[in-house]
């Protein structure tokens, strides 16, 4: 399938002929909106013109009283070009003023035909680029349940905008300085870190976890150790010798960490940046620019916001170290330094960064115009278990290496049968799908109960109907490889592929909205009409096989592909 959206060009060709049928009519300037329906029943496409050019035209025609009325005169209008358009059935209008078209079944089933064929390389030569900066953990701690959730709606996010053509360079950056790694490495003295240095990965990083929880705790309730907790940070930026053999060492139990759960997940990032080097650039950028963008106060330097409706943050500290702001400051020039030609920079985090941002790019607009002009921050909502907000402060923190590992012990219940790969493959895609069937700005508080169902909006119920297309296809009495659709599918299977049809435009609308959810709400309806079409039909030995298993070929396509995109895989056989 390649990237050439064939409902894309047909909305269109709708549009344009709208706008023309409302000119015809009233005096008005307007790009038509034409969408792909939300209701099948209602049509394929559908538009709300008339409505939003309600008003013109109740001032301009006095014979108009209700948007209705103005729908069926600009549906009139355009009976004329319909009629000379072989992809469309019909128009009907629909109150409170939609417009509504249907395609033809030859349209529908050349959608379908689309789908079956092999999949095509997606050409990017001339297509726009991106670097997409997501997950983020930091090395000291263990990754949690929210980071969980920032990397799966990431390496969506990237795989949507690469199959609608986009070149996407993943990127990491990781905050391997500052007072949570002091933290983490008292703590790391203080349990012997020299127990566990012939322990498992596991095992060092649940250590860290432990050691980072027992540092922050301390440094809130024991004077003498927080004034050890700020010695340890002062020497790691003086690059102390004994300081930084311990922190070498648990930053590589950390880095090692992460590229286990990176795997687990199917991320490969293209570029990783550390807070480390960000620091020295973050502060000769900062003083650079003083006075001017910024400016001191009582021995650090500061941004004043408040000029620009925001508020005032610090750049530099009282003791001459780059703050979070100065490192991300540097962040970006070094990612426009190392990928020049990108068109577009997004950073992505939870969104009670929002504000910081704010603040941050409009101190890098003044110190690099250019840069500040394609960088920009995408925001997600907090993850939540039912029990409330979790804190790696307090060690109460749900760690990404648990939830998997809990999530995989719960779906053994059932699903005694399938093998080890299969079973790590299905509670993978439990837990992601549980984070992508979400708007991504909202908060959502996960049940792991909820995830491993396979009944309901889940990930092992699509994954169990993608496998029942492949286990069908299997139980075919002959091959119909040479077989075609026919144009007369009856009701059942042509409501099936008039949901197909939507698959291309569905994957556009999330690439450009950084929503997968839009995909995954999608693959969810798909999966409960192709059930429900399963359990209504005889299949196998039908009259009609040849016909049915054609369409289960193109469910399957899609939700496999649907899958991918969303970072899940398809295990053929559950």
């Amino acid at each position: 399938m390649d990237n050439t959206n064939q409902i894309s060009n047909l909305k269109s060709q709708i549009s344009k002929m709208l706008e023309n049928s409302v000119k015809e009519l009233v005096n008005v300037d307007i790009e038509a909106q034409v969408v792909v329906s939300s209701d099948l029943s209602k049509g394929d496409l559908t538009t709300n013109i008339a409505m939003a050019t309600f008003r013109n035209a109740k001032s301009q025609m006095s014979n108009i009283k209700l948007p209705m009325e103005f729908a069926e005169k600009i549906a009139e209008n355009l009976k004329l070009d319909i009629g000379n358009l072989k992809f469309l059935d019909r128009v009907e209008v629909k109150a409170p003023g939609f417009i509504n078209f249907w395609l033809s079944q030859p349209q529908i089933i050349k959608q379908v035909d689309r789908v079956l064929d092999e999949p095509k390389d997606v050409d990017l030569a001339t297509n726009s680029s991106l670097i997409f900066e997501f997950g983020d953990p930091n090395p000291f701690k263990e990754p949690h349940i929210g980071h969980v959730r920032n990397f799966t709606l990431g390496e969506a996010i990237c795989r949507l905008n690469e199959t609608n053509g986009v070149k996407v360079l993943r990127a990491s950056y990781q905050g391997d300085v500052g007072m949570h790694v002091a933290k983490a490495i008292w703590g790391m003295i203080k349990l012997g870190f020299d127990t566990v240095e012939n322990s498992s990965l596991e095992k060092r990083a649940e250590f860290l976890g432990k050691a980072y929880s027992t540092g922050a705790q301390a440094f809130e309730n024991d004077e003498t150790a927080k004034k050890d907790i700020s010695e340890i940070n002062k020497k790691i930026y003086q690059k102390d010798p004994e300081i930084m053999k311990i922190w070498e060492m648990g930053r590589k139990w950390s880095l090692d960490h992460f590229e286990n759960l990176y795997e687990k997940l199917g991320i490969k990032y293209d570029k990783y940046y550390f807070e480390s080097q960000t620091a020295p650039v973050g502060r000769e950028i900062v003083e650079k620019y003083v006075p001017g963008v910024f400016e001191t106060d009582a021995g650090a330097i500061v941004f004043r916001g408040e000029k620009f409706g925001l508020h005032t943050r610090v750049f530099v500290n009282s003791e001459g170290h780059a703050t979070y702001e100065a490192k991300d400051l540097a962040l970006a020039v070094m990612k426009d330094k190392d990928f020049p030609d990108v068109d577009r920079s997004i950073i992505m985090t939870a969104n009670e960064q929002v504000d910081y941002f704010k603040v941050l790019l409009s101190a890098l607009k003044l110190v690099n115009p250019k840069i500040a002009d394609k960088t920009s921050h995408l925001s997600f909502g907090f993850v939540n278990l039912k029990e409330g907000k979790m804190s790696s402060r307090k060690g109460n923190v749900v760690t990404a290496g648990w939830l998997f590992e809990e999530t995989k012990n719960r779906l053994k219940k059932g699903f005694k049968e399938v093998s080890d790969d299969v079973l790590e493959q299905v509670s993978v895609g439990a837990v992601k799908w549980s984070m992508l069937k979400f708007s991504r700005e909202s908060n959502i508080s996960f049940s792991i109960e909820e995830s491993v169902q396979i009944e309901g909006n889940s990930g092992p119920y699509i994954q169990y109907a993608y496998a029942r297309t492949q286990s069908l296809l299997g139980k075919a009495s002959k091959t119909h490889s040479e077989a075609k659709l026919h144009e007369n599918l009856d009701q059942d299977l042509l409501a099936l592929a008039r949901l197909i049809c939507q698959f291309e435009t569905v994957i556009n609308d999330a690439a450009e909205n950084f929503s997968p959810n839009i995909l995954s709400n999608y693959l969810f309806e798909l999966a409960q009409n192709f059930n429900l079409f399963y359990e209504k039909k005889k299949i196998i030995g039908a009259e009609d096989e040849e016909q049915k298993l054609l369409m289960t070929k193109a469910v399957g396509k899609v939700l496999e592909k649907g899958l991918y995109l969303l970072g899940i895989q398809a295990p053929k056989k559950i």
